[in-house]
């Protein structure tokens, strides 16, 4: 039966696979609870794991495009991890790059799941079972953990830890903006522009939201997506009331981000980080998805979770071999972008005001 000391987590992706991560990060603690738990993650997302149960230490990494800086980056680090004496590697979603990262601690133990469920697990000492077989992502992180021989269930959701005086500063925040409540979040960007769902359909969702429940909604927005708050804007009727109802939050650092979206009633938005850290949270969300297959990002339950996703589309046709349907077009102009100007806001309001009603009414702030 193992019994480690020290353990290192490895995952450098985005902040939805952070937020993701901490499903599997429960586990190791729920299964290992006299352990430290050190996590390697990319920097600024590493900052919502701050204060997670088992997790004495973080270690924030800079993961560089250029592929000379990543690699020269990786071998500092794995020269620093080399001094912590690790027990045990877990290294989740991993690239080639981050599995010598792994490697290159010298724990004798390595669970390293790669990104690809096709690819080969470099450098990994277990069998991590479920390989090569497509799955929701957060399932293959809990792969990573169930390779260690612990018995771990399905359906474990990632959660985010904050603060008591966190929250509390956000709810003064939304006092001194005069947000009424109920409050919705409207997230409006992605990754590429094709996962983005047209931005005046998101204002016709606002405006209802506001007249129907004489509430506020909070509109978010990361660096570099000034122009989609702008065009947003553009459709929103231009009453003093709308607007005082209708804010754009300021920029902010990551853990700010996460409070106040703890203080949402509902969140709607596209396939896109701040929707997994609301759900992480414990807000109703409602998700917009386009070229990408909901499989393996939606592992929400739909009743509080529901997610839009039209097919079925022949124009979804890049995915490997055994995946399901995708495509990889940064814009799309042959096909009009269907695949999201056929979702409706009308439909979109109706599961709002659904999820609002069922879960959102009664949370408390």
């Amino acid at each position: 039966m193992l019994n480690p000391k020290r353990i290192l987590v490895t995952k450098f992706r985005a902040m939805g696979d952070t937020v993701l991560l901490t499903a599997a990060l429960k586990e190791l603690h729920r299964q290992f609870p006299q352990a430290q738990i050190h996590v390697a993650a990319t920097e600024p997302w590493i900052w919502l794991l701050d204060g997670f149960p088992g997790v004495t230490k973080l270690l924030p990494v800079t993961w560089h495009n250029d592929r000379t800086a990543r690699t020269k980056a990786a071998t500092r680090l794995a020269f620093a991890l080399r001094k912590e004496h690790y027990d045990i590697v877990c290294g989740f979603h991993a690239s080639p790059v981050a599995a010598m990262v792994g490697l290159s601690t010298g724990a004798k133990i390595r669970s390293i799941h790669f990104h690809s469920f096709q690819a080969k697990n470099m450098y990994s000492t277990v069998q991590i079972p479920g390989k090569g077989i497509m799955k929701p992502v957060v399932e293959r992180d809990l792969d990573t953990v169930r390779a260690l021989g612990v018995p771990v269930p399905e359906g474990v959701m990632p959660e985010i830890f904050l603060k008591e005086e966190e929250k509390a500063f956000a709810k003064e925040e939304f006092a001194a903006w005069g947000l009424k409540r109920p409050v919705l979040g409207v997230a409006l960007g992605a990754s590429r522009p094709t996962k983005i769902w047209p931005l005046h359909r998101f204002a016709e969702v606002a405006q209802k939201w506001v007249q129907d429940t004489q509430g506020s909604v909070l509109v978010i927005a990361g660096p570099g997506e000034e122009p989609l708050t702008e065009q947003f804007y553009r459709s929103i009727s231009n009453t003093p009331e709308l607007r005082q109802a209708i804010q754009v939050m300021p920029p902010c650092t990551v853990r700010v981000l996460a409070s106040r979206i703890s203080q949402l009633n509902t969140l709607v938005g596209n396939d896109s980080g701040p929707r997994h850290l609301a759900a992480a949270l414990g807000v109703p969300t409602v998700t917009l998805f386009g070229p990408e297959h909901p499989l393996e990002w939606h592992p929400y339950p739909l009743d509080r979770h529901p997610r839009f996703f039209i097919e079925p589309l022949h124009c979804r046709n890049n995915q490997a071999p055994g995946s399901p349907p995708w495509c990889g077009l940064f814009e799309c102009i042959v096909e009009a972008h269907q695949c999201m100007t056929r979702i409706n806001a009308e439909q979109v309001s109706q599961q709002v005001t659904r999820v609002y009603s069922e879960y959102g009414k009664d949370l408390r702030f």
